[in-house]
């Protein structure tokens, strides 16, 4: 049986004009988010496919939405695009996924060739670089990271997520915090550094080898630098090696936790870890993962609703610029 705007709207609850509106997204500022929530809500679970192909002659779109993320290899953006795709496709629109890499054409067209609306992109790259002629005539929102450029952006508070993972330790009374990271500057390596200036202690950062893998992209090499990070603490006399380590994401963490305890530590007896990204396998370990978590399907609801009212002209010209806070994922490996 083919499913209808008015079986949406009474599932949700509200009028088929405001199931419109939602899955069209139009006038999304007049309808309060949870009106939102719940009629995308209905149109996932009755499995709702509107008419793209009528849709699209009537509007002039292609009903294409781009989706950039930074490598699959890592969960958190396999979670992103996941709750990315059931989102786009509850607002009535086809979803064309890309980790960036091949994703600039020669002619400028498009994602890979195919035509989009718009994009949404996970990176700290700039789109006309990953789009090359396109990027100027695309609405565009940016996620995870804040930008100075003037584009839209939907962010989480790095800075704050990572305070609140190292004062979560420093509470549990570790005096000697490391960071295991591939980084040197951004949100968080800089959060690292303030907190050990202002509590008077030594800073111990410990790079971990993304050469350990030759050929394979830097996500693939986070667990296993981990892994490795962590053998090599475990083979430290008890009172050279940190009590504690704050992870770059939950990747190197996880691996961490593991080459740590071949070797024969305690978790958190010998050595407290905590990641950052919130990935769902964290949760599911003999010992589970402390991790800042950032808000991924608000981040993913409020950038989808930007780029939509971009493409109906609902904003103005001024860039949507959303920064949310994180929240601490208590575990048992702290």
């Amino acid at each position: 049986m083919q499913i209808s705007l008015s079986d949406v709207a009474t599932k949700a609850g509200v009028s088929t004009a405001t199931v419109s509106r939602v899955l069209n997204g139009k006038e999304l500022a007049r309808i309060p988010a949870s009106t939102q929530e719940r009629v995308r809500a209905a149109a996932v679970a009755l499995n709702y496919h509107p008419n793209r192909f009528a849709r699209g002659l009537q509007s002039r779109r292609t009903m294409n939405i781009g989706v950039l993320v930074d490598g699959l290899r890592n969960p958190f953006f396999a979670e992103l695009l996941d709750t990315l795709e059931e989102m786009i496709v509850a607002a009535g629109y086809d979803v064309l996924p890309d980790t960036g890499r091949r994703a600039a054409n020669s002619d400028g067209s498009g994602l890979r060739g195919w035509p989009v609306d718009g994009v949404l992109m996970w990176a700290v790259g700039d789109m006309s670089i990953e789009m090359g002629g396109a990027a100027g005539e695309l609405p565009v929102v940016y996620m995870g990271y804040p930008r100075s450029d003037g584009a839209d952006f939907v962010c989480h508070d790095a800075a704050q997520g990572s305070r609140d993972a190292l004062q979560h330790l420093w509470d549990k009374g570790h005096r000697r915090i490391a960071f295991v990271s591939t980084a040197t500057h951004d949100a968080r390596c800089d959060t690292y550094a303030a907190f050990c200036q202002e509590r008077g202690i030594r800073p111990e950062y410990l790079a971990i080898d993304q050469g350990a893998s030759a050929g394979e992209a830097d996500q693939s090499a986070y667990r296993k630098g981990g892994f490795k990070v962590g053998q090599w603490l475990g083979e430290m006399p008890a009172g050279s090696r940190p009590t504690a380590v704050f992870c770059y994401n939950d990747l190197i963490a996880l691996g961490l936790m593991s080459g740590a305890a071949s070797c024969g530590l305690s978790i958190p007896g010998d050595l407290a870890i905590v990641g950052f990204d919130g990935i769902d396998e964290g949760l599911y370990r003999a010992r589970s993962l402390t991790t800042a978590e950032i808000p991924a399907k608000q981040l993913c609801g409020i950038a989808l609703e930007t780029l939509l009212r971009r493409l109906e002209n609902d904003l103005p010209e001024e860039p949507r610029q959303v920064v949310l806070p994180m929240r601490l994922r208590a575990g048992t490996s702290t």
